[in-house]
């Protein structure tokens, strides 16, 4: 096989090394799986380290492990007060609050949106690396389906990237938008890539998650689910949450486990939560949601209902009691369809909030009435410091080997279920169907403690609700910002009875002054 200095991928593990030292099962690469050196492709085993390594780019301060959720997007989502915002965020607020006609301009906000433009394409530059060289591979890796399994993700990585972009520094298509939007780099290296259409985007976009969804389909379900899905101790093989979200280990090549500890999880280990067959259909139904295409996004998201059931994707129906902090799961699992992993996102996030700063709006205006029944209010929001209970993590003194601790405090969920079942609903009112669209945000509402019915006879008082539904449940979790983007939605909760209302051009953050692509 042809060895290339794959500079770019080993500067990102080197770097990331450094950041997740601790017990990552899922993206650590164990002591015979690293392969660190200009010859990195030199085994098959090189592919694995360098997905790994495109892995924990994504998860970094600059994108996922805070500024993709809890940090620029969620401050753009107006969940935290203006002066208690961290002090980078608060330009961007203050426009608004200030009336001014220049959106996103101060220095601040425009170096976070450089940097997020930066990272998200040397993440891009290192998958089309990494794709360009495993097409060219003709070695025999460990499983005959990796080679498939590890193309198709990153594949589905590459569009996740090129589809967050759009949707930060693009007018969503519900504005009519279809003008230049930006470069989708699919070889590397391209240093000098040329803007696409916002259609052209998308269209690439799709193709790349179509071709995720297929190729993993028959590997998700048929190799890593069907034979290798067992409950520890017994033979029974439809325990999908021990299996996928706590860790799986290697398949033998007749489909028998080796050994169930997570210390043999190696690769394979929690990709419930990496970017699987299950991660490119609800990506699919985002898109069209997206662009507003409610046949083919209903589609998608039912598929993913389809899977609802006990030990596989469910909605969080735990309650447990605001006087035990250590028993609340923030990141609610099995809720989150995609989410990465970095170990040091909670202490991350107390280090950089300190005592002072997120602290949350005013919530009782958006949980009115019945819904202070809603557990979302009543034990994710915590009065003793005014914030929320997603990315705090436990007491000190509680125990390590907690199953909240252990597999959900180092989540960072980029996709959960909620959404899919606003999508699905919002595509039955579409159709005329607000009975049945009520129902489904019922079943949200349901697994939240909610107690008041709800009531949606026409497409007003529905999309009120469903953007209500949705601002409860996103949270400090960045997914708000781009959920009322596709709605292009005039106002945002900001803590008051009347809300934030908010120019159209709020929604659009700066494409870099220089439009270079860095490597």
């Amino acid at each position: 096989m042809k060895k290339k200095n794959f500079k770019f991928i080993i500067c990102a593990l080197c770097s990331a090394v450094l950041m997740f030292s601790s017990c990552n099962e899922w993206l650590d690469i164990t002591s015979d799986q690293e392969v660190i050196g200009e010859d990195a492709f030199a085994s098959t085993k090189g592919y694995r380290s360098a997905l790994t390594g495109v892995y924990k780019i994504v998860a970094s301060e600059a994108l996922y492990g805070q500024e993709l959720t809890w940090g620029l997007k969620a401050s753009l989502a107006w969940n935290y007060k203006y002066g208690n915002a961290i002090p980078k965020y608060r330009n961007a607020l203050a426009a608004v609050l200030n009336g001014e006609e220049e959106i996103h301009q101060d220095a601040q906000t425009k170096a976070m949106a450089e940097n997020i433009w930066k990272k998200s394409y040397n993440a891009i530059a290192n998958i089309n690396n990494l794709l360009q060289e495993i097409e060219k591979c003709n070695d025999t890796f460990e499983y005959d389906w990796e080679k498939d399994m590890i193309m198709a993700e990153a594949r589905g990585l590459r569009a996740l990237l090129h589809f967050e972009l759009l949707q930060l520094f693009v007018p969503a298509p519900v504005t009519g938008y279809t003008g230049t939007a930006i470069p989708y780099v699919t070889t590397y290296p391209d240093l000098a890539p040329s803007r696409k259409s916002l259609d052209e985007c998308l269209k690439l976009v799709i193709e790349d998650l179509e071709y995720a969804q297929e190729t993993l389909a028959p590997i998700d379900i048929d190799e890593m689910r069907n034979k290798s899905n067992f409950v520890s101790g017994t033979t029974r093989l439809d325990d999908m949450d021990y299996v996928l979200f706590q860790g799986v280990g290697n398949i033998q090549p007749d489909g028998g486990k080796r050994d169930n500890a997570m210390s043999e999880g190696g690769f394979f280990a929690f990709r419930g939560f990496r970017f699987n067959y299950w991660s490119a259909t609800g990506m699919l139904a985002r898109v069209y949601s997206y662009m507003r295409n409610f046949e083919k996004a209903e589609d998608y998201a039912d598929t993913i209902i389809e899977w609802v059931r006990p030990n596989q994707f469910n909605l969080y129906k735990k309650n447990p009691k605001a006087t035990n902090p250590n028993a609340i799961d923030g990141k609610r699992r099995p809720e989150p369809i995609l989410a990465f992993w970095n170990d040091k996102v909670c202490e991350d996030y107390t280090t950089e909030v300190g005592s002072i700063y997120h602290q949350m709006v005013e919530l009782s205006y958006l949980f009115e009435g019945d819904e202070t029944a809603d557990y979302r209010y009543t034990v994710l929001y915590n009065p003793d410091n005014f914030r929320y209970r997603v990315w705090d993590g436990q007491d000190a003194a509680f125990s390590a080997n907690s199953t909240i601790q252990k597999y959900s405090n180092p989540l960072i969920p980029v996709l959960e279920l909620p959404e899919i079942y606003f999508i699905k609903a919002e595509c039955q009112a579409q159709a005329g169907l607000f009975t049945d669209a009520a129902a489904t945000l019922k079943q949200v509402r349901d697994a939240r403690a909610c107690t008041q019915p709800v009531s949606t006879p026409d497409m007003d008082s529905f999309m009120e609700k469903m953007v209500n539904e949705a601002e409860r449940d996103f949270l400090t979790r960045g997914t708000t910002f781009t959920f009322l983007k596709k709605l292009n939605w005039p106002t945002m909760y900001d803590g008051t009875p009347t809300r934030q209302a908010i120019p159209e051009s709020w929604y659009v953050l700066p494409i870099p002054d220089s439009e270079t692509v860095n490597y």
